[in-house]
């Protein structure tokens, strides 16, 4: 009998699929700042916020119910619970249309996206196969299915990619990334119609009892994850009111993330609460422990070294991959990746997986108004400075909240809840590397130079401080690849 990928190599193969993904997915902007105008860039930006927002909200968590209900239950089982939330999906769709046929075009205007009337059949074709194909990544990993989780993200993206750019070439103006975004869609949701066909082969009744379980776990969840998209979205949509689309262009490149990091993340979390929902199901509370703070060893050893790279690095970075016409940017960019060291923490994985996501929905709600309070009164004032402001608070604070309760849960003190010894460690021998790099770097007047030396010299000073102090994660990795290099010598 095969035996079952364990953790690690699950969350390898989904990390590494993450990272080629990754890099494909900065290419697609890099490429197109380079083909459309700064406006239209804009105006692309406002359509992937207005999309995904939608999306996001008919979801109402129910992709997230799959992770509680799916590795505890037979094939028949979880042909149910997908057809369930599939068709729970197309309920939202439904209502959504009704809305948007009626009030469509007030919505936009009112948002300020008046542009998107011309294009409304777009965005509704792209909001429906994007929703009704958005948890098949996650089946992927549910089903332990190594191969795709480390080939469907990248070769999704490079799809994506290869259409955007055929399209933008063929079709000028805003209209070109739009239909492209709309036809990669359809190509999506083509495969997933083949690749999910076993799981709807054989239809099955609605259970209502298993739909009141599917409910009752999604809807606190989807709840909070509306107030934490209100949070999270808020600052982009307020601000258009105050901007033109060449300043949103510049904005939108402000939450350019650091690459990988954000799927490091992913793929850790994927992989680990399903196994703290069968932990806390058993009422196994140290096992959810451990496995929780592990996580937490391993995402802040390659977060803060991250942050702090990015941080010292944003000109060169940002200029490199959006040209120096988006250089504005960087002095919002190193606001908002600030959020990274509280997001290091892994907050909600355990009250996922406790099934106790009516606290990330308090989280949520307190973080939305405080939020939204403070974003009323600094954006029309400071304006950029102000939204980038309101966005990191509308990350940090439902994530504080949501980590106070999950020590709670796991019975934890704050002197025992990580390893800050590691943490502050941690924090120390990066800085150390850091910011005589960030002083010395400008000596280097070439950029591609520059950058290059500045990274390289980060990574080659701190792996051996990392290793020394048992902070290195990566350790069995770097001896095969030194093992390898002997070799071939």
């Amino acid at each position: 009998m095969k035996k079952d990928p364990t953790l690690k190599t699950q969350a390898t193969a989904i990390f590494i699929g993450n990272i080629a993904g990754t890099f494909l997915q900065f290419l697609i902007p890099a490429v197109m700042v380079r083909l459309i105008s700064q406006e239209d860039f804009g105006v692309y930006r406002q359509f992937g916020l207005v999309a995904g927002t939608f999306v996001l909200l008919l979801n109402m968590g129910y992709k997230s119910s799959l992770f509680y209900f799916f590795p505890t239950t037979d094939f028949v089982g979880r042909q149910k619970i997908i057809q369930q939330t599939e068709f729970l999906f197309i309920v939202n769709l439904l209502i959504f249309y009704v809305i948007f046929y009626f009030f469509g075009d007030s919505i936009l205007i009112y948002l300020n996206f008046k542009e998107f009337i011309e294009v409304k059949f777009f965005l509704a074709l792209f909001v429906t196969l994007t929703l009704l194909s958005f948890f098949l990544e996650t089946v992927f990993i549910l089903e332990k299915n190594l191969r795709w989780n480390k080939f469907f993200l990248p070769i999704t993206k490079f799809v994506r990619f290869i259409v955007l750019t055929l399209v933008i070439l063929a079709v000028p103006g805003f209209k070109g990334p739009i239909y492209a975004l709309a036809l990669f869609a359809v190509f999506k949701f083509s495969y997933f119609v083949y690749y999910m066909f076993p799981y709807f082969k054989k239809l099955y009744k609605i259970n209502f009892k298993l739909l009141k379980k599917q409910l009752v776990y999604s809807l606190p969840f989807g709840f909070a994850l509306t107030i934490n998209l209100v949070s999270t979205t808020f600052d982009k949509f307020f601000i258009n009111k105050y901007i033109t689309a060449e300043e949103f262009a510049i904005y939108s490149i402000s939450f350019l993330s650091i690459p990988i990091l954000g799927q490091f993340f992913k793929s850790i979390h994927n992989v680990v609460v399903p196994e703290i929902a069968i932990a806390m199901t058993n009422n196994n509370i140290k096992t959810a422990t451990n496995l929780w703070k592990k996580t937490v060893e391993k995402t802040s050893s390659v977060t803060i070294p991250a942050v702090f790279l990015f941080w010292v690095m944003a000109n060169e970075i940002i200029t490199i991959l959006y040209t120096i016409q988006y250089v504005e940017a960087v002095q919002y960019y190193r606001i908002f990746v600030v959020m990274f060291l509280i997001s290091m923490f892994s907050h909600e994985i355990v009250l996922r997986g406790a099934n106790k996501t009516k606290y990330i929905m308090y989280s949520n709600i307190i973080g939305a108004i405080v939020t939204i309070t403070i974003g009323l009164i600094i954006i029309p004032k400071y304006q950029l400075f102000g939204a980038v402001i309101t966005a990191l608070i509308g990350r940090v604070i439902p994530m504080m909240i949501s980590l106070n309760f999950e020590r709670r849960i796991m019975k934890l003190h704050v002197y025992n809840w990580v390893n800050w010894k590691k943490i502050f460690t941690n924090i120390l021998i990066t800085s150390m590397i850091a910011i005589p790099i960030f002083f010395l770097k400008d000596y280097i007047t070439n950029l591609y130079l520059r950058t290059f030396i500045a990274g390289s010299l980060f990574v080659i000073l701190l792996v051996p401080l990392q290793i020394r102090f048992n902070l290195f994660i990566f350790k069995e990795q770097l001896f095969q690849v030194l093992k390898f290099i002997k070799l071939a010598k």
